[in-house]
């Protein structure tokens, strides 16, 4: 498969700026001509792989910072809200809004969290009117909410915190027996923080999994946890233990606009350190690299049920030692996303649900089969993805348990690295599905699933035809 040409201009001139050198300047750095650079800057020539190289040696950069993944994100966010009617004057064309975020990046995010707090006022107070005087828009209780603020820390990260990922990977070595991990991290607990676990019976813990009680020092968890939630519960609690100094400059670090999204910071970091502990990224690595990446085996292998191993494969993205960057996607059976994560490009709908053609919505038809999916969105960028439902935590009669589902997913060009794509014509058009982020910004014609039609394009109303979508546009 041919990778694609990277045409990165104005990140290229923008990180040049930052470092306040001249074209002439950082052209003798990487060896080329001024004029050449001068032709990089404004997207005539793309970058080589020498000089995506000599960029990230000389200006000690990641070099997914110059894919173009982050812009092309904030182009998807912006296509998305400016599908809203509120901007149906607007008019910019994909390319247009393309430009905008990779010219002005700081400016696309500043309009796109504008936007947020206008969608929170709007869902919360929809019939009330701001004070007079006081643009509700600007109102501090109507904030961001806290939760995409961390969603989009993480993200930023290409979920991966190498430091939580080494204090964990540490403390899995010093651990024994090493293959009763349960009772090595209850041991552990006790021997340095003093703090003992008790299982209490469902009537004691009726609404809660997991609960601490600091004066006495005991953490307590319900019987209904899996023995691999037990695990993962008690290592949290030694995350919020013993890292809490790491944590503390972790989240100072972000410089979060809430303390509400510092407190659900706090638990991410403290769940990805849980994770990490369970599955020590060597290890893991290593086991899922040699398995090819088959969740099944995996979940077997490190004791964890089938979310974690899905959950602990995106953060795989160490420097030196890279897996398959997955995304991942968890949806209940009416369609609300409760999780996502990615280490790829993949661009998630932020307002709004999946398309109804992607397979993780059939999963809840095929309780604990896998299901798999090579899938291409409008822009071309195609993916491979696994989608099946989870155990979740059992229910005392007569609640019903918890329906959830979850899609897995990667670019294409690694589907012979996963068991997954084993004996799938990639070459074959008709492998793949097309799909779109949201209906709402979906330009595909025709499409038999489409259940809003485009606020991108003008409706086309015909009375003497039926076609097979239930929306016609221009």
């Amino acid at each position: 498969m041919v990778s694609k040409k990277i045409f990165a201009g104005p990140r290229v001139r923008r990180l040049r700026q930052e470092m306040d050198l001249s074209q002439s300047a950082l052209a003798e750095r990487l060896n080329i001509s001024a004029s050449y650079l001068n032709l990089i800057e404004r997207d005539q020539r793309p970058l080589t792989a020498r000089l995506l190289l000599a960029l990230a040696e000389t200006c000690d950069l990641d070099l997914r910072e110059l894919s173009g993944e982050q812009e092309a994100k904030l182009a998807a966010e912006l296509t998305e809200v400016l599908a809203d009617p509120l901007f149906e004057r607007v008019g910019l064309t994909r390319a247009e809004i393309l430009q905008a975020a990779e010219a002005t990046p700081a400016l696309t995010t500043a309009f796109l969290d504008l936007y947020r707090h206008y969608r929170n006022i709007q869902d919360e107070q929809p019939s009330k009117k701001p004070a007079a005087g006081i643009p509700a828009i600007l109102s501090e209780q109507q904030d961001r909410f806290p939760i995409e603020e961390v969603r989009d820390y993480f993200h930023a990260r290409h979920n991966f915190i190498q430091a939580l990922d080494e204090k964990a990977e540490k403390l899995n070595a010093t651990l024994k027996p090493a293959d009763n991990l349960l009772a090595g991290l209850r041991d552990h607990l006790v021997r340095k923080h003093g703090v003992r676990v008790s299982i209490l019976p469902m009537h004691a813990m009726t609404d809660s999994q997991r609960r601490f009680d600091r004066h006495n020092r005991r953490l307590f968890l319900s019987e209904l946890l899996s023995g691999s939630s037990r695990i993962f519960q008690i290592a949290v609690q030694i995350a919020l233990e013993e890292e809490a100094d790491m944590l503390d400059d972790l989240i100072a670090v972000a410089g979060f606009r809430t303390r509400d999204a510092e407190k659900l910071c706090r638990i991410g970091l403290a769940n990805y350190f849980a994770g990490a502990v369970m599955m020590p990224y060597g290890p893991f690595r290593s086991a899922a690299e040699h398995l090819r990446y088959d969740i099944t085996l995996l979940s077997a292998r490190f004791d964890a049920s089938i979310e974690q191993v899905a959950h602990r494969l995106t953060t795989l993205q160490r420097p030196d030692m890279r897996g398959v960057p997955f995304f991942l996607l968890r949806l209940d059976n009416a369609g609300n996303v409760s999780k996502r994560f990615s280490a790829s490009g993949f661009h998630f709908a932020r307002f709004g649900g999946t398309c109804p053609r992607w397979r993780i919505h059939d999963a809840f038809a095929s309780p604990g089969q896998t299901l798999v999916q090579p899938v291409e969105l409008q822009d071309g960028a195609a993916y491979l993805t696994i989608s099946r439902t989870l155990e979740t935590m059992p229910s005392p009669w007569p609640d019903p348990p918890r329906k959830l589902a979850i899609s897995l997913g990667c670019e294409i060009s690694h589907a012979s690295r996963i068991v997954y794509g084993d004996g799938l014509d990639l070459s074959a058009p008709q492998t793949m599905t097309p799909i779109g982020v949201t209906c709402r910004i979906c330009e595909r014609h025709n499409c038999t699933a489409r259940a809003f039609p485009p606020r991108t394009r003008s409706l086309v109303i015909d009375a003497s035809r039926k076609n097979l979508s239930a929306f016609e546009f221009g």
